[in-house]
């Protein structure tokens, strides 16, 4: 007898907690959310967080997971500055930082010639060229620098799938399976290739060993599914000739916002795979559980939908 293989490391002893805006559960498993389609009863719409544990009660991430080989001593980043401008505006090679990736580093600026250009400061903003930094008092300068991360910087060798062109810097990354400890936790990523991570970790020492990488931004594989149906009267229906039609009571994005569409009351499941996403899929495409995996962990919400 062969077993499919486990993905998730979970097997059946995991469970969801998911939050809904009402204290007090009516039964295990169960939570309470109440909307309202005008909004004035109570609020349209709801943001479901739902938090996979282990049987212990731990949280556990569900992003995606990137196998290690190696990691490098942790060495002291540092971008090179070419200028700076009055509002704390840095022009230089800021690698990693597209799209605001470095907001919220701290960099220690050193070697303008005007005193106030130099520092440690917050970054608030950020891109491939220019580095914004909480300093308002930097005037303007052309000249050589650097702005060094305060916290030293580690690269890990594995398989990134996805992170060419530093696709991942800004990430969050938990970090598992090494011998030393020290290379072992939660860190943000810097920069990013198709074979290295580069994540904030001033303490790590050279190692050769297996380990993951699991990403806890992406890859969420908690799926969302909202089960009950109103039937609308032929003397309400729009539809051809007034035939009965159905509408949700709710709807759940992918990303687990639930929206109030009629008065009624329905049930939203929030559930994750125990085993390969791809073992016991429904695919009937009638079934409201298509592509979903049979073979997982759940939690279900009670919805109230008011006027």
């Amino acid at each position: 007898m062969s077993f499919p293989a486990q993905t998730t490391g979970l097997g059946v002893a995991a469970k969801i907690a998911v939050a809904g805006n009402l204290s007090g559960n009516t039964k295990p498993g169960y939570n309470n959310l109440v909307l309202s389609v005008s909004g004035v009863n109570a609020p349209s719409t709801f943001q479901l967080n739902p938090q996979l544990e282990d049987v212990a009660g731990n949280e556990v991430t569900a992003g995606t997971q990137f196998t290690l080989t190696a990691v490098a001593n942790s060495s002291v980043a540092a971008l090179v500055l070419t200028a700076a401008a009055a509002g704390g505006v840095y022009t230089g090679t800021i690698t990693g930082g597209g799209s605001n990736a470095l907001a919220g580093t701290t960099f220690i600026v050193a070697g303008f010639q005007d005193a106030p250009n130099n520092g440690e400061f917050i970054a608030t903003a950020s891109t491939s060229t220019t580095l914004t930094l909480s300093n308002p008092n930097s005037v303007a300068e052309t000249h050589a620098a650097t702005a060094t991360y305060e916290e030293g910087t580690a690269v890990y060798t594995g398989t990134i799938t996805g992170g060419g062109s530093n696709a991942f810097a800004g990430e969050t990354f938990v970090v598992a399976g090494f011998t030393g400890a020290n290379n072992n936790g939660t860190f943000i990523a810097t920069a990013s290739s198709t074979t290295t991570l580069t994540l904030e970790n001033a303490a790590a020492t050279a190692e050769t060993h297996a380990a993951t990488a699991t990403a806890q931004e992406s890859g969420n594989a908690l799926t969302f599914v909202e089960y009950g149906f109103k039937t609308i009267t032929p003397s309400q229906a729009t539809g051809p000739n007034g035939s009965p039609t159905q509408h949700n009571i709710a709807t759940v994005s992918a990303t687990g916002l639930v929206t109030a569409v009629a008065q009624g009351g329905t049930v939203v499941e929030v559930s994750y795979p125990t085993f390969n996403n791809s073992v016991g899929d429904v695919v009937s495409s009638g079934n409201i559980m298509n592509g979903l995996p049979i073979n997982k962990v759940y939690a279900e919400l009670n919805v109230t939908v008011l006027p």
